[in-house]
């Protein structure tokens, strides 16, 4: 993520999800709203 992303996600109020794409399944959890990875609200 650049710098323009996070700065649109923060004037838009969106949370950012971070998580590992190595991790199996990892997408798939993120996806169907399960508790994976660190939520980051700006």
């Amino acid at each position: 993520m650049d710098a323009t992303a996070l700065a649109l996600c923060r004037d838009q109020k969106l949370p950012i999800n971070v998580f590992s794409i190595f991790k199996s399944g990892a997408l798939k959890s993120v996806v169907l709203g399960e508790d994976e990875g660190t939520m980051v609200h700006c």
